[in-house]
């Protein structure tokens, strides 16, 4: 064995075996789909009332506004 094989047999031991990367790649691509899921279940989800109210006001005197209105 030459100089340039011995190099590459020392080199060859750090490449990534084949198999552990479809495995791998299917688990990354699992994990983000969960997480684009759930943030969007998130992001698009029915918003509460203290969400949609203004900043600078306040839920309790509103409410009292419409109570008082009826």
């Amino acid at each position: 064995m030459d100089g340039i094989d011995k190099h590459a047999a020392f080199y060859r031991a750090y490449l990534p075996a084949d198999r552990s990367l479809v495995p791998m790649t299917i688990a990354l691509a699992t994990i983000v789909a969960l997480w684009f899921f759930v943030y969007l279940v998130v992001a698009v989800g029915p918003q509460t009332e203290a969400e949609t109210v203004r900043p600078g006001t306040h839920a309790a005197p509103i409410a009292a506004l419409r109570s008082e209105s009826r």
